[in-house]
């Protein structure tokens, strides 16, 4: 594992430093564009495409902790530094929008300014197409990886590319139609509950991360059958996931017989657990809890802290 390990570290850093550079790029355009087309909705563009630029260092900074070996104060890894960085993408999302609301809603209340140029839409256009396939190559290497906090990132990509296509429908109205200067700062505030929209999302999920919410409902279905191959296992059960940035530990109870030696019984768990980490590459360790046949019928322990 610690080949793909190694080499997925390469890809998301290689992955983000792209982004990052992009949307430096963008930035500066959308920028530029804003102030000499006269487009605040572009502008509000250039906005969230410099809060990108926050975003990816986070990015990068918190898979280089993440990825740390294990240590003695760390023993299950520094995995949750992934978690914490989509936490602070999600609150960088949040502050960019109240920004541009702010903006946005001082342009209405104001004089109309001067008449906005054609070319803040052509801008706005080239961004949509760019962040897009940022966000299919970003997703895809965070599906490759299993980065929590890459995958943040690549819909904060997908949170840009829908919010300027409002930024091309707001701005080529208040070009095409007489006296719909507005149409640019409502376009503003659409872009303000895009990325919203998105900081909501990215939050939720790495809220679930850092309460241990169980991960993936159809792997804790494949370990049960995994497990059971093992012919001495009688049966599967009370298995539980956790994520730690891009990796997975489980925990699971078996039953065997309870005739077996406790070398006998240590063989078989052991079996099991090299058959889940040989299946699983992004399952980092397997804790596996030995039980004679028939405890399940005769009912789980205690689990401390659980409800009545």
């Amino acid at each position: 594992m610690t080949d793909n390990y190694e080499r997925d570290s390469r890809l998301v850093k290689r992955v983000s430093l792209t982004g990052a550079a992009i949307n430096l790029t963008l930035a500066v355009v959308k920028a530029t564009g804003g102030f000499l087309f006269h487009s605040h909705a572009l502008l509000a563009d250039a906005v969230d495409s410099t809060s990108d630029l926050f975003t990816d260092a986070v990015t990068i900074a918190a898979i280089r902790f993440s990825r740390r070996p294990v240590d003695h104060n760390h023993p299950y890894g520094h995995g949750r530094f992934e978690s914490l960085a989509s936490l602070v993408v999600a609150l960088v999302l949040f502050i960019a929008a109240v920004i541009l609301v702010r903006n946005a809603v001082l342009h209405l209340m104001g004089e109309p300014g001067p008449a906005i140029g054609w070319p803040a839409a052509l801008i706005a256009g080239v961004s949509v197409v760019t962040k897009e396939w940022l966000f299919r190559w970003t997703r895809a290497a965070a599906q490759k990886t299993h980065s929590p906090a890459l995958l943040s990132n690549a819909y904060h990509h997908r949170s840009d590319a829908f919010s300027s296509i409002t930024v091309v429908i707001g701005v080529t109205g208040a070009v095409l139609i007489p006296g719909a200067w507005f149409l640019d700062s409502v376009a503003s505030l659409a872009v303000s509950g895009f990325i919203v929209s998105m900081g909501i999302r990215i939050a939720v999920r790495a809220v679930h991360e850092l309460t241990d919410m169980e991960q993936n409902p159809e792997l804790v279905a494949e370990i049960e059958v995994l497990a059971l191959t093992v012919s001495e296992v009688q049966d599967a059960h009370r298995i539980r996931t956790r994520r730690y940035g891009s990796l997975i530990y489980v925990d699971l109870d078996i039953e065997v017989s309870p005739e077996m030696t406790v070398q006998q019984g240590h063989d078989v768990a052991h079996r099991v657990k090299d058959l889940i980490l040989e299946r699983y590459d992004y399952v980092a360790d397997a804790l596996i809890h030995l039980e004679p046949t028939g405890s399940r019928q005769g009912g789980e322990g205690p689990v401390r802290g659980a409800a009545d």
